[in-house]
């Protein structure tokens, strides 16, 4: 009974919840409207995380870099899209959160075939990890439009950037322990590395605190460390393509020719049993070094503020 709930009660559920979202906004009366263009959006977005005080600097910087060139214009240019559905901060939001529960279910899910024959049964599992990469994918890009809406319809608030923040928390949390009750984080050799899991949830907690305080101590200049967010989904994304792409590929050839699959059995034999914990490590070291360097850059910059306090 409880497979059941789980494994067809509960993608039901939560894809009917989308449908829902979806029918309430397009019911909405599109009305045409006058937006800010992508480089007023860019400057408006810079402003809002500190940087007012040398915004032209700013914005000639961002325009040279990959956020600049690809990030900022698809959640503008998505952001006006999903305006003419009639979706708001809000819906966009709690669209985020279904999809990353979406996430957590298709790994579930996925890793069922984790320890099945390598070239017959684990691979139509497998390959569903390069379906959930893209919805991985999606969810770092509606991550940005909902704000996008707030920020081009001018209705930016406390409350959506409250929500934001939280649903952004319980989906990072849900992309990383969807891998704890599988044997995703169990080597062949039967060393479990769940804790190291565990570990990276506590270390983006940490990250995202002090940013938090950061600002709420008055600082509201900030610095992008390479634990950002927009990382943390590349890096899930890069992982579960590199598995699902293994798997497919392997799918794929076992359907022409079955006897030819083992000219892939040494690479995907490998890529199977190591790239969670590869994934693992590498979110471990560049959160633990982003911690430490958030920390130094926060520290630094309260003294300042207590030295000017203190005049």
């Amino acid at each position: 009974m409880t497979n059941i709930i789980f494994d067809i009660v509960f993608p039901l559920v939560l894809l009917g919840i989308l449908i829902i979202i979806f029918i309430i906004g397009i019911s909405k009366k599109y009305t045409k409207q006058d937006f800010m263009s992508l480089d007023e959006f860019i400057k408006d977005w810079l402003g809002d995380h500190g940087q007012a005080h040398k915004l032209e600097e700013q914005f000639a910087q961002m325009k040279k870099d990959p956020a600049g060139k690809i990030y900022m214009p698809i959640t503008y240019h998505g952001a006006k899209i999903f305006i003419k559905w009639g979706l708001t901060p809000n819906m966009v939001s709690f669209m985020n959160l279904i999809l990353s529960f979406l996430i957590f279910y298709g790994v579930i899910i996925a890793s069922r075939g984790h320890r099945l024959d390598l070239f017959s049964d684990q691979l139509g599992y497998g390959s569903l990890f390069f379906g959930l990469a893209a919805l991985v994918l999606v969810t770092g890009v509606i991550d940005g439009i909902d704000g996008a809406i707030a920020r081009l319809l001018d209705i930016k608030s406390k409350s959506g950037a409250w929500l934001d923040n939280v649903i952004d928390r319980v989906s990072d949390t849900l992309m990383l322990v969807c891998l704890v009750p599988t044997n995703l984080v169990v080597l062949s050799n039967g060393f479990n590395f769940s804790w190291m899991v565990w570990t990276n949830i506590l270390l983006i907690f940490i990250y995202e605190y002090m940013r938090a305080r950061h600002e709420g101590l008055g600082l509201h200049e900030t610095k992008p460390f390479l634990g950002e967010r927009i990382t943390r989904i590349l890096l899930i994304t890069t992982f579960f393509a590199l598995y699902g792409s293994s798997s497919l590929t392997v799918l794929i050839t076992h359907l022409i020719n079955p006897d030819a699959t083992e000219i892939w059995s040494a690479s995907h034999e490998w890529i199977v049993d190591w790239t969670m914990l590869i994934y693992q490590i590498s979110l471990l070291g560049i959160m633990t070094l982003s911690v430490i360097l958030f920390a130094s850059y926060i520290w630094k910059n309260l003294k300042k503020l207590d030295k000017k306090i203190g005049e």
